[in-house]
């Protein structure tokens, strides 16, 4: 029963942000069908812009958290308007956005290295004080840090799944030309759809830096679970991409436990989530068969 709710504590408390993430990349994912690579480079700069805001002027890290995924999103609409939409229109092909996408990784996250210099950099935040929860000590920042992305992640479901909006970025997920007809307007809803992704990816880095430390591979070392927590749990809507998130945090946890390394853990996950996306291709396989 300890390490179950050790698990939990830790599991939900420490890998919160890989929800927000997720949900940030599912976006763009669901619309485009594009694995954006450099979508790991908005999740670091967020951490960085939450550093700079609170380093320089002396805000405290809730203070700057919505104004660091506000400067990451309209970086992730940017990126958009300069690369992508380009790209689009000129009918590059999805790998070839990939590659493109990989090429603006390495620009932004050389760019960010520039700006802030390339040691590793911290929040400025008081030392926090540690509540027991289920016989875990959690740093009262790690726990209220979990409600406000679990907050956060329940508003961005509830406005793609409950509001006019959301049913149009929906609508134009589905089928561009269908959605055309029916009335939405494309480019509004896409730029909405990188917005409200690079937000969601920005503050995703600040929970990450403020937890941590904020360096220049801070996306990138995650990248690798959100993409598969997107493929694993977004086949069918973005609650499958919070259920999986959580479920994703807890088992990393729990190996993590088990095993005494996180590497260790990461590397079995990974393993498991490759061996979920290969029965399913195979089901689809068979499915297309009959």
């Amino acid at each position: 029963m300890n390490f179950i709710g050790d698990a939990l504590v830790i599991g939900l408390t420490e890998h919160a942000p890989l929800v927000l993430a997720a949900m940030g990349f599912f976006l763009i994912y669901r619309l485009t069908g594009l694995i954006n690579v450099a979508y790991s480079e908005t999740v670091t700069l967020g951490a960085y812009f939450g550093m700079w805001l609170n380093t320089s002027f002396g805000y405290d890290f809730y203070t700057v958290l919505i104004p660091a995924g506000l400067m990451a999103g309209l970086l992730s609409v940017a990126t958009y308007f300069v690369v992508f939409r380009p790209a689009k229109r000129r009918n590059v092909g999805m790998l070839e956005l990939i590659i493109i996408s990989l090429g603006l990784s390495v620009f932004l996250r050389h760019a960010l290295q520039f700006a802030f210099g390339y040691p590793v950099r911290f929040f400025d935040v008081p030392p926090p004080t540690t509540i027991n929860l289920l016989g875990v000590g959690v740093s009262s920042f790690r726990l209220l840090g979990f409600g406000m992305v679990i907050v956060l992640a329940m508003l961005l479901y509830w406005f793609i799944q409950r509001t006019s909006l959301g049913l149009q970025i929906r609508a134009l997920a589905s089928d561009e030309d269908l959605a055309q007809v029916s009335g939405v307007r494309p480019l509004l809803v896409t730029v909405l759809i990188w917005f409200l992704a690079g937000v969601a990816g920005g503050m995703a880095g600040a929970f990450y830096g403020v937890a941590s430390s904020v360096a220049p591979l801070l996306g990138w070392r995650q990248f690798l679970l959100i993409l598969l927590v997107v493929l694993v749990g977004g086949a069918r809507s973005i609650g499958g991409v919070i259920v999986t998130g959580l479920v994703t945090g807890v088992a990393l946890a729990a190996m993590s436990l088990q095993l005494g390394q996180v590497l260790y853990a990461q590397l079995i996950l990974i393993v498991a989530f490759i061996a979920i996306l290969k029965v399913r291709g195979n089901q689809f396989a068979d499915a297309v068969k009959v």
